[in-house]
């Protein structure tokens, strides 16, 4: 008995090994709905750990360890899953309460500092938009953390060029989170849009209309995730499914050999990041894991979760985007664990509830169940 189970576990190895594309398929044990539920409950664990102990010693709300995990948590929640409520709403109030919690943050620039000389003074920290998406994830916010968004959708008008893009350097990026100015202008976009209400000002609303006609006549480029991103803010914005579908073919296409998806870089292999994400978008387009495809990605994620509720990742985050020179893995498990999240709470919810149709506090998204 012990050498089969050694057997299989080293089968299992060299199978998550290859690399390929979904035409060549490669066996992996089919997860069950239990095992599905259980690896998202230990998603669930680390996540609030990892996040309370970087916020409590770091006291920055980076984006991988607040807005992230916070929008994770939020929909695993929505989800039927069981989550610390407490620690949710305690964080999100901590971050977004009032201005003055908003400026603890580390991420909102204070106007009483002396301004930033250096280039980068000039762009926005990406930690505000993703923590703004997070933050429209909640079924309800306070008052104070509504006058908190509108401060961070008034910083980035504040910190647009004039061709309607933002700053981007390439010696500060932190790929996959920051990975070129497209990505982070779709993630601008999307907070932008969350903010677009009727008291939004005139100048949000010509601010947005100028990001989407610049993204909109940007060259992208071959990014795993312009092509995500692209169906999530499709997705937000209710795009007819048929406008967004040959993007979703091209995902569907790059699946690997392994059911997983890996980020634009020849060496890396699939990882919990893309899939996750990947998984995700492809959920608001209506797919379900009655498709073959969805449900080799969620055998893939279950297979390779780590028993402390992570996934293995490689550090992006150099000077150059080159991987595995970052010594501190924190920030991508962080980021890769709540993408995993995501994307498997919606394909195996714990509720009863359509998973596929969201009531967001902006509104709706997600096109109905396709297979």
């Amino acid at each position: 008995m012990t050498r089969a189970s050694s057997f299989a576990v080293l089968l299992l190895g060299l199978c998550l090994s290859r690399t390929g594309q979904a035409d060549e398929p490669v066996s992996i044990p089919a997860a069950t709905t239990p095992q599905i539920q259980q690896t998202v409950d230990r998603a669930i664990g680390y996540l609030q750990i990892e996040s309370a102990a970087w916020l409590s010693t770091r006291k920055c709300a980076a984006c991988h360890h607040a807005g992230m995990p916070l929008w994770a948590l939020s929909e695993a929640e929505r989800q039927g899953y069981t989550i610390d409520k407490k620690f949710l709403t305690e964080t999100t109030e901590s971050l977004l309460g009032s201005q003055d919690k908003l400026l603890a943050s580390k991420i909102f620039p204070n106007p009483a500092d002396t301004p930033d000389p250096r280039p980068q003074g000039r762009g926005l920290n990406m930690g505000l938009p993703f923590l703004a998406v997070a933050a429209q994830s909640m079924p309800s916010l306070t008052e104070g953390q509504k006058q908190s968004l509108k401060l961070i959708a008034e910083e980035i008008v504040k910190k647009q060029q004039p061709d309607g893009s933002w700053e981007f350097f390439a010696t500060l990026r932190r790929p996959p989170m920051n990975e070129s100015q497209t990505t982070d202008t779709a993630w601008i976009i999307m907070t932008l849009a969350g903010e677009a209400g009727p008291d939004a000002t005139e100048s949000q609303h010509a601010a947005l209309s100028k990001a989407i006609a610049w993204l909109d006549a940007a060259k992208l480029s071959d990014l795993h995730q312009d092509k995500t991103l692209k169906v999530l803010m499709g997705a937000r914005s209710a795009k007819p499914r048929e406008k967004m579908q040959t993007t979703i073919d091209e995902l569907l296409a790059l699946q690997r050999a392994d059911g997983g998806w890996s980020q634009t870089v020849p060496e890396l292999q699939s990882d919990a990041f893309v899939t996750g994400q990947t998984l995700y978008v492809l959920s608001l387009a209506g797919y379900t894991a009655a498709r073959p495809e969805i449900k080799r990605g969620i055998d893939f994620l279950v297979a390779t979760q780590k028993p402390d509720g992570t996934w293995p990742m490689i550090s992006r985050s150099t000077p150059n985007g080159e991987p595995g020179s970052s010594k501190l893995l924190t920030p991508i498990n962080c980021a890769a664990s709540s993408w995993a999240t995501l994307g498997l709470t919606r394909l195996a919810p714990k509720s009863t509830t359509d998973p596929l149709v969201h009531v967001r506090r902006l509104g709706g998204y997600g096109w109905g169940a396709v297979v």
